[in-house]
């Protein structure tokens, strides 16, 4: 197994699914350097982070700057992690672990990228699908199917429970895609697949036929997964590009960005 930081050990025998609980509360020991230390200016400067296949075929975290260039892991593990979100001020990253993607016990972790400080809580009840923060960065979702489910972001209580009422607006605007600062749109699965945009009025823009994943960019632009890469497309106009890594990790997905100190 490998452990974070790198460092590998040897299980001679599958770990009882009793243990499990303990196995992840392991997984999340880190300690005070930040895996993104010396690499990213965490909270400052503009950044992404993806899924992609890791060892053996399981989910793990990279990141980069928008530009793309040189992908820096940030998870070590052996076990899936997928469904990353950054905080609004970048330096939280909120995402889901499991020991397989098909996994029936899954817990939401939420990493501070300064310190590499971990928090988790165990997701019940649901199948995620999605993760997000409230615009104030004080509380994270995720939602599975028709239920979603909340928590205080740290230093609170990392517990999930139910959203409640007064939490459904900042719920779904933190799980939404919007687009335009203030909002003018929102990114909707079209009727047929695909991406599409509903404007005011609920006026129905198609982005693409064939895109999944829409993830909001910078400003009123839109990235997107199309032919397994990564477009990232100005809906207000001009010019279209795709997001390119030396050393590509495999099946790039589930990414999130923070846009910078200065545009936040």
């Amino acid at each position: 197994m490998t452990w974070p930081g790198g460092h590998r050990s040897v299980v001679p025998f599958p770990v009882p699914r009793s243990l499990f609980p303990l196995v992840i509360l392991l997984l999340g020991c880190r300690g005070s350097l930040s895996p993104l230390s010396n690499k990213l200016d965490i909270g400052e400067e503009a950044y992404l982070v993806f899924a992609a296949d890791g060892e053996e075929g399981q989910g793990d975290l990279f990141a980069s700057t928008l530009s793309g260039g040189t992908p820096y892991q940030v998870t070590f593990t052996r076990v899936d992690e997928r469904l990353a979100a950054l905080s609004p001020d970048g330096v939280m990253l909120a995402f889901v672990r499991a020991r397989f993607p098909a996994d029936d016990r899954r817990w939401l972790i939420v990493m501070n990228l300064l310190s590499g400080a971990e928090r988790q809580a165990e997701i019940r009840g649901v199948v995620p699908e999605a993760t997000g923060w409230a615009p104030d960065g004080r509380r994270i979702f995720v939602r599975g199917g028709n239920t979603v489910l909340m928590t205080a972001a740290p230093p609170g209580e990392v517990e999930l429970s139910e959203v409640v009422e007064a939490e459904q607006v900042a719920a779904e605007s933190g799980l939404a895609v919007l687009l335009g600062d203030p909002p003018v749109g929102v990114v909707v699965p079209c009727a047929d697949g695909g991406i599409c945009v509903r404007l005011s009025g609920d006026t129905l823009a198609t982005v693409s036929a064939s895109a999944t994943n829409p993830v909001r960019w910078a400003g009123d632009s839109l990235a997107y997964l199309e032919g397994g890469e990564w477009t990232v497309r100005p809906l207000a106009g001009g010019r279209t590009r795709i997001l390119r890594w030396t050393r590509p990790p495999s099946r790039p997905r589930d990414l999130t960005m923070f846009p910078g100190r200065a545009r936040r």
